[in-house]
């Protein structure tokens, strides 16, 4: 029932109009990011962007986990990630270059910033979390909308993805198996980030 509810909300057409104006805005502004970054470095930063609104399954699950009831309300007030922005590049000192640019935006008030890079989740998971609240203004009234943005190499990109893949089936049997082999992959990951790094410096010297 409530998530008949909460589904019934987030598919109103006014809720989904502010969420994907909120989305092209900071789309806009990775593409005025890229071109700085572009040009002043002379090789391309970003090698995608990608969006999703958050739905009411998952939604509902989050609010549960974090031991909120199911209502609209709560989503709206409580979640930081409805609205999720993912952002790949190729090489881990890019990450903290965007994400500098993306904290100048003047419309852009940054909440929280998790580093999981620096401190990889406990899973191996890594990725640079923004958290802002970005302003909109509709029929003449301005309200604050919250969006989280993810920024990771396409290494950790490819390594959250079979997690997901993998993880999300919730086979008992083999997930710790399959739990500790990720691991051991990210830190393999995270040594082939630092090499490629190193490569790039050693040949642009």
């Amino acid at each position: 029932m409530y998530e008949d509810v909460l589904k019934q909300k987030l598919s109103d057409p006014e809720f989904l109009l502010k969420k994907y104006w909120i989305v092209q805005h900071i789309e806009f502004k990775l593409q005025m990011i890229e071109l700085e970054l572009s040009a002043k470095h002379n090789r391309t930063m970003i090698q995608k962007v990608e969006h999703r609104i958050k739905n009411a399954e998952s939604i509902a699950r989050k609010l549960v986990k974090k031991g909120f009831k199911i209502t609209f309300e709560n989503a709206d007030k409580m979640l930081n990630d409805i609205i999720g922005i993912r952002v790949v590049c190729l090489y881990r000192d890019d990450i903290y270059r965007i994400a500098d640019l993306l904290k100048q935006q003047k419309d852009f008030t940054l909440i929280k910033e998790k580093d999981y890079i620096t401190n990889p989740k406990k899973s191996g998971y890594q990725s640079l979390h923004l958290i802002f609240d970005i302003p909109l203004v509709y029929k003449e009234a301005e309200e604050l909308q919250r969006v989280e943005i993810q920024l990771r190499t396409v290494a950790m990109d490819f390594w959250a993805g079979v997690d997901n893949q993998i993880c999300y089936k919730k086979n008992p049997a083999k997930m710790k198996t399959a739990e500790l082999a990720l691991k051991n992959y990210s830190t393999e990951i995270s040594k082939m980030d630092k090499q490629m790094l190193e490569l790039r410096r050693n040949a642009e010297q």
